[in-house]
């Protein structure tokens, strides 16, 4: 009798199912990223507390916004991206849009190149421009279409960018805030899942 339930095809069916969940749960925890929360954001002041940024009130400051919030606004268009990326960041800019980082134009406009490729959809709008200490923080409302967010359903986010110019108008600090969790990584197939159990589970508690 108990042979008979161990090889009865339910019975591997189970057993197989729950292999698979441990194996699964213990893949995705050996892929959860150390902590380095502390190292990331003396890495944000470092490279922020580097740009001394342009003269208050300076004649090129306000085509200096008005070049990256048209930048921001065309980065849908690959052909846009590769024109004009090196004309907005200076040679050893650094990006950090929450999802990844990269240092120097040529890297952050091959970034933008491929992003932009993978993209049906794509419209920026400029909510707000605000500056303090040397910084402008650029607020937008951003619908962006996949095919790998959602199947393709336009996702809607708003967030704001932190910039810092250099002497001769180009960005060379940019930092993005905004929630990536919810706009991006929750869209995407099989993680979208693990990213709303654990919001479900934060919820409850």
């Amino acid at each position: 009798m108990t042979a008979s339930l161990l090889t009865h095809p339910i019975s591997t069916f189970v057993a197989g199912l729950i292999v698979a969940v441990v194996a699964i749960f213990l893949l995705l925890n050996s892929c959860t990223a150390p902590n380095n929360s502390a190292a990331d954001v003396a890495n944000y002041r470092s490279q922020m507390e580097k740009v001394t940024g342009l003269e208050p009130g300076s004649l090129g400051e306000k085509a200096a916004v008005e070049r990256f919030t048209s930048f921001l606004q065309g980065i849908g268009d690959v052909n846009y991206i590769r024109e004009n990326t090196r004309k907005v960041y200076a040679a050893d800019a650094w990006l950090d849009d929450t999802l990844t980082v990269h240092h120097g134009a040529p890297e952050i406009e091959a970034y933008f190149v491929k992003t932009s490729g993978t993209m049906t959809n794509y419209q920026v709008t400029i909510d707000d421009v605000a500056k303090s200490n040397g910084s402008y923080y650029v607020r937008w409302t951003m619908i962006v279409a996949a095919p790998a967010l959602d199947g393709g359903k336009p996702v809607h986010s708003i967030g704001i960018s932190q910039i810092r110019f250099d002497h001769e108008g180009k960005v060379e600090f940019h930092q993005d805030f905004w929630d990536s969790g919810e706009n991006f990584y929750a869209h995407l197939p099989v993680v979208g899942g693990a990213v709303g159990f654990v919001k479900k589970r934060l919820e409850s508690n």
